[in-house]
């Protein structure tokens, strides 16, 4: 499938229109040493011009058929929030979403990704390969979120059998999940965390880096 001329010619194609829909959105993360109280985040994105016959909404539904991801809520606008189990940043952005989310405000498609440590792929795998991935995805964010509390280390389930002779379901899910960092790498984004949206006066855009809650709320009334 790999070789497929048809999937390389689409996949080429998916790369050049990222980029020109979302390179003038890309703002920088700040650095990870950089105290919460001082991270901001600008949510305003100028205007880009879409590829001929290449509107936004068309964009979306091309982001949602080919990326893997884990739908939080059901109400409120749709984000897509690329994430790492080893990012603490994305933890923090978790924790503000899952607020929103249960304030029927916004809708979160997780996509999970394997970029920071060797841990991240059989971690992400474990969760997309769960009976019940919501909850897994769930599960692990608590047990983060009680480490970054604590100093101790979590220990978040893996997909054990991830390198080596891996169960067909374990093989599946470590696809998807190459699949899902191939797409940031095409927007030659290489940092977490990183969000994508899309607002009501503006093309997709895109956010690296933390954003805070009261970021969140002025962002909300801008999106579609």
């Amino acid at each position: 499938m790999a070789n497929n001329p048809l999937l390389l010619t689409f996949r080429f194609f998916l790369m050049v229109i990222t980029v020109a829909l979302l390179s003038a959105c890309a703002k920088k993360m700040p650095p990870t040493s950089a105290p919460l109280n001082d991270i901001t985040t600008t949510a305003t994105a100028q205007r880009t011009t879409a590829p001929d016959k290449m509107t936004e909404s068309k964009f979306w539904n091309l982001m949602e058929k080919r990326l893997t991801f884990i739908q939080e809520g059901h109400h409120g606008p749709i984000i897509y929030d690329f994430t790492d189990t080893n990012c603490p940043y994305c933890h923090l952005i978790y924790a503000t979403e899952a607020h929103l989310i249960r304030e029927g405000k916004l809708t979160v498609r997780y996509v999970p990704v394997a970029i920071i440590k060797p841990s991240s792929m059989p971690e992400a795998a474990a969760i997309l390969q769960a009976t019940n991935p919501i909850a897994a995805l769930q599960y692990d964010e608590q047990k983060i979120g009680n480490s970054m509390a604590t100093g101790a280390h979590a220990a978040l389930p893996h997909a054990t059998d991830a390198i080596g002779k891996a169960s067909p379901k374990t093989i599946e899910a470590i696809k998807e999940i190459e699949v899902n960092d191939h797409f940031l790498r095409e927007i030659n984004v290489n940092e977490l965390p990183d969000i994508i949206y899309l607002p009501k006066k503006c093309k997709l855009c895109l956010i690296t880096g933390y954003i805070s809650h009261k970021q969140f709320l002025v962002i909300l009334p801008q999106l579609k």
